[in-house]
């Protein structure tokens, strides 16, 4: 009995470890019709309201002007990424702790526990999860933290028990190629052939920090809402903080994860590509946008407004009076 009793165990709790951290194994796929997205309805909270990714449009945004800047503790320590392992269907990277994320709208102290990446196929076939305005970018990298640095199989469980802080990455020639944040992103992808194939996983010597992979972001622009995982089991335990300025990183970098990473254990196997979630509706659910993207909303609405008034009186100034 005991050896039929532990394995359903270690299922369950892989199950919840791996749609609560990133993509991992299971019976679900992004890409083929009969596991991909349109088949994870059945799974877990897939069906729920609470969904994500979503697209953010910007004028339908609440603002909150108490939504100031994230703070971020222990980023820029350089020995807190461990590992890096290929899910078969992302790279994850785990982080040791003291790495934690607190701020206004955040109902605790939140640790860092891990981060991966969604991306598309190369610069010209963009995969980000999110959009805004419709607009997709390049790659889109995930932070996951948990409440009070709670276990993953309890977060799940709690509506804010997990806070992910979603960035863009976008491939451009304006990427400074001897930048820091593009020397970080380069020193990063020389993991990639390391775990190449599915399940392999590699510890990381890691001369860089997440700090250096985010760069200048604007860590006070940004939206945020309620939302759930981006893969099974989809879990409606999150709070999405999702920056609105793209981390610039040099086009080998976002060819690099489908060249180089395989959903097989063959080094000839598919490519990972295209690994994200088609958008969910948004519902009924709100999004806020913070106070610093605020006042550049504002700015934007009062210059179309200007534009509007200066292009009507230029028309009527061209009729005979």
């Amino acid at each position: 009995m005991a050896s039929v009793w532990v394995p359903a165990v270690l299922t369950v709790v892989l199950l919840l470890l791996g749609g609560s951290y990133s993509s991992t194994g299971g019976p679900w796929c992004y890409n083929e019709a009969h596991c991909g997205p349109n088949t994870w309805l059945s799974i877990g909270h897939c069906g729920g309201k609470r969904q994500s990714p979503i697209n953010i449009l910007s004028h339908d945004s609440i603002l909150n002007s108490k939504l100031g800047a994230v703070n971020l503790t222990g980023y820029e320590d350089r020995k807190k990424l461990l590992e890096i392992k290929n899910t078969g269907k992302t790279v994850d990277v785990e982080l040791e702790d003291g790495l934690s994320l607190s701020g206004h709208g955040l109902p605790s102290s939140y640790t860092a526990k891990s981060f991966h990446l969604h991306w598309g196929d190369g610069v010209s076939k963009p995969g980000s999860e999110h959009t805004i305005d419709s607009k997709r970018y390049s790659m889109e990298l995930h932070i996951v933290h948990t409440k009070n640095n709670m276990n993953v199989s309890d977060a799940v469980k709690d509506p804010e028990g997990i806070a992910v802080l979603g960035f863009f990455l976008e491939g451009s020639e304006k990427a400074k190629s001897k930048g820091k944040t593009a020397e970080a992103w380069e020193e990063f992808i020389k993991n990639l052939h390391k775990v190449s194939e599915k399940d392999k996983d590699e510890d990381l010597t890691s001369t860089i920090s997440l700090l250096d992979l985010l760069g200048t972001t604007n860590l006070t622009s940004y939206y945020r809402y309620l939302g759930s995982l981006t893969t099974p089991q989809c879990n409606e335990a999150v709070i999405w903080t999702i920056f609105t300025d793209p981390i610039l990183v040099p086009p080998k970098v976002v060819e690099a994860f489908p060249s180089e990473l395989r959903s097989s254990d063959s080094s000839s196997g598919p490519p990972i590509k295209n690994n994200f979630r088609p958008l969910q509706k948004i519902g009924d659910r709100k999004v806020e946008r913070s106070a610093g993207l605020g006042s550049a909303a504002s700015f934007l609405s009062q210059s179309a407004t200007l534009l509007l008034f200066l292009s009507i009186t230029s028309l009527a100034a061209s009729f005979p009076v």
